[in-house]
């Protein structure tokens, strides 16, 4: 009888150190650093991994003798838990150069996208509807809305890529085609990077040739006419911090010989879209390929404000920054400010 009083009194011990124990590994996801595991399942990162962003840059590069033209859409949007357009922002660059019998080469003047020109581009003026660049692209992205990126793909245009439906007419008559393209693009790369329901999204775009204003083609060796181009992504929550930021670049080339004719690429890829064909991962203090050097750095910005982000040294001097990301930042930095200063999709 005392055999099995003992027995039956260590099974009811042995269950309340088993509920005890349950207990304290359901009671919340702290540990003892107070970190949360990833995944483990809060309401907020649930709904921070559900929302999603993406950028794409789209450049196209022609030539016609001795002139030449990079044209480039920069699309970002913001995607809700089920995949549809929540927000969208859209910016446009071109460019274009010639060059004379001698092969000297003049740049452009300026890299100002057509949002950064605002009313300087003269689209209003000449339009059936009397708007400009900025809110006729602003209509397409409020058209879009809901929309998931299999849809955005699908939208019709006529023959030369205007658009073929009225109600978006009624508000857009420029060419969607490239617009569309490069939205439906950005929908498919969207990613999971802390931005959340609620978020404003924002994009900058700085742009600049490491050539100068003029270059010189000779018998032994043509001119390159580079143009480099930068775009951020930005969202930022109700405080004005950053919740999640896409960097990317394109570096696309003309190539000009002695006797002034141009030449341009067939494909011109951005850095996120070559992936681990940039090249860069051998020649890195870290081991690590260009985009994700540009992680890092966009991990980094989480939680800042502009004014923080406007403070930090672009010249690698900072050694939290050092250990995530070691290229130069200075081109995204400037395009990162342009676009908390600018007007952010709602």
């Amino acid at each position: 009888m005392k055999k099995t009083n003992r027995y039956t009194i260590s099974c009811i011990l042995a269950a309340a150190m088993l509920l005890t124990a349950c207990g304290k590994s359901g009671s919340g996801s702290s540990s003892s650093s107070g970190t949360t595991t990833p995944g483990s399942g809060s309401a907020q990162n649930q709904q921070s991994e559900a929302w999603r962003t993406g950028l794409n840059v789209q450049t196209r590069a022609e030539s016609d003798d001795r002139t030449g033209e990079v044209n480039t859409i920069f699309a970002a949007v913001l995607l809700d838990e089920d995949g549809r357009i929540a927000r969208v922002t859209l910016d446009e660059l071109e460019s274009s150069i010639s060059a004379d019998g001698s092969g000297s080469v003049t740049m452009p003047g300026e890299y100002r996208t057509k949002r950064q020109k605002g009313d300087e581009y003269p689209l209003a003026a000449v339009s059936s509807i009397q708007k400009g660049w900025s809110e006729q692209v602003d209509f397409f992205g409020e058209y879009l809305t809901g929309m998931t990126a299999e849809q955005v793909s699908r939208l019709e245009t006529d023959k030369d890529g205007y658009a073929s439906e009225p109600d978006l007419l009624s508000g857009c008559t420029i060419k969607i085609e490239g617009y569309r393209d490069a939205v439906a693009a950005a929908c498919k790369r969207a990613e999971a990077i802390g931005s959340a329901e609620g978020d404003t999204l924002s994009l900058g775009v700085e742009a600049t040739s490491p050539a100068g204003g003029t270059l010189k083609a000779t018998d032994d060796k043509d001119a390159s006419a580079e143009i480099d181009i930068t775009a951020v992504v930005v969202t930022l929550d109700a405080a004005g911090r950053v919740t999640g930021a896409l960097w990317d670049e394109a570096e696309p080339v003309l190539t000009v010989a002695a006797d002034g004719m141009v030449d341009a690429p067939d494909e011109v890829l951005s850095k996120l879209e070559m992936g681990d064909d940039y090249g860069m991962r051998k020649a890195s203090a870290l081991g690590k390929e260009w985009y994700e050097h540009s992680e890092g750095f966009c991990d980094y910005l989480k939680g800042k404000t502009a004014e923080e982000i406007e403070a930090i040294p672009s010249d690698g001097s900072l050694a939290d920054l050092e250990s995530l990301c070691t290229i130069s930042i200075s081109d995204a930095q400037k395009a990162l400010l342009k676009a908390l200063d600018m007007p952010r999709a709602s």
